[in-house]
């Protein structure tokens, strides 16, 4: 095979990734006209063809074949460009991951009290659905033979699914009821409050001008940091008596501590 006419592609300029010059493998580079890989033949790309699934014969001859190759780096010289170029795919790739959001889980069933029209009082609502359900279970028990003796069937189990979830919403439709109303008198007494709290306010203030003029004694216990001595003790009255009593209570310690240990 005879070298094409065109000059010698050099291997440096060529980008890494489309050179393979790894050992223990066959030398293959991208061809730069048809961007497919092709093996190196005497550092040469090997002829090959346009249409690839009909080779020979009529088939049109890339102009890329016996393209000579410059081999002016070294397998080691690759290797690092191949590094290079690698590390440089990467911090251009974003670290952020993007998350699908997860879907909404659905309301349970003893929740959907609070999905009523807007204005429709909820309890007034369920008590009808908790009657019904209640009279389902006994019109069951009553036909039922397996369940009016005890037992309990699929369709019974099911019945009385349905009425204790239904209870559960009264329940808490109930729950709810009294927190708005405790919201409602809260918000209802609040102005009566502030009033009550404003036409004391003065009084209360008096009565603080009026104790800041008093004179503390200084052995009043009450304002010991007002006071021009401190009217808590910090030294024994007695020190003989103290020194006394301390050590007659660490013979008793040391007593009760021999006492504790195995014989």
């Amino acid at each position: 095979m005879r070298p094409s006419r065109r000059p010698a592609l050099k291997a440096s300029e060529i980008p890494p990734q489309n050179l393979n010059l790894r050992e223990g493998e066959r030398q293959s580079i991208v061809c730069p006209d048809c961007d497919s890989w092709h093996p190196l033949y005497r550092k040469m790309i090997k002829t090959h063809h346009l249409d690839r699934a009909a080779r020979g014969g009529r088939a049109p001859r890339c102009p890329g074949s016996a393209q000579l190759i410059d081999m002016d780096i070294s397998v080691e010289q690759w290797g690092e460009a191949m590094l290079a170029a690698d590390s440089t795919a990467t911090g251009r790739r974003s670290a952020r991951q993007h998350y699908k959001p997860l879907a909404q889980p659905p309301t349970p069933i003893y929740r959907l009290a609070d999905r009523g029209p807007q204005g429709t009082p909820t309890l007034h609502r369920l008590l009808p659905l908790l009657e019904h359900a209640r009279h389902a279970v006994d019109q069951h028990r009553t036909a039922c033979s397996l369940c009016r003796t005890g037992g309990g069937c699929d369709v019974g189990r099911a019945l009385e699914v349905r009425f204790a979830e239904t209870e559960a919403s009264c329940t808490i439709a109930r729950e709810q009821l009294k927190h708005q109303e405790r919201r409602r008198l809260d918000r209802a007494a609040a102005p009566k409050r502030e009033s009550e709290w404003a036409a004391v306010l003065p009084a209360v203030q008096d009565t603080d001008i009026r104790r800041a003029v008093v004179p503390v004694p200084p052995a009043r216990p009450e304002a010991p940091a007002q006071a021009e001595v401190s009217s808590v003790p910090t030294e024994p009255e007695n020190l003989e008596a103290y020194d006394r009593r301390q050590a007659e209570l660490g013979t008793q310690y040391a007593r009760r501590t021999l006492a504790a240990l195995p014989a």
